[in-house]
């Protein structure tokens, strides 16, 4: 199993259903039907699953690929995600 290692260099066991948990839920906070949701999970989650849980990989790496996936599939989830993260930080 692959290895996450987040900004404050605290290494956490990679968790492909954290990931795929976090396009559902941002997917439907943008107001997609449950049909697209999934598909949705299956095009962005899935290919990033499967090309870093045997890798070790920085979290900003894995949030800059799965970002970039779902700006070219889904601009208004990307959207979702960043307004959660403005607000999460404040």
């Amino acid at each position: 199993m692959g290895t996450v290692i987040k900004r404050g260099g605290r290494k956490q066991a990679f968790s492909p259903g954290k990931i795929r948990k976090a396009v559902e839920k941002t997917a439907r906070e943008a107001g997609l039907s449950a049909s697209r949701v999934r598909e949705l999970s299956k095009e962005v989650a899935e290919p990033i699953i499967a090309l870093y849980k045997n890798k070790r990989v920085k979290s900003v790496v894995l949030r800059r690929s799965i970002l970039g996936r779902l700006s070219r599939r889904a601009k208004s989830v990307a959207a979702a995600w960043i307004r959660y993260e403005k607000k999460k930080r404040r």
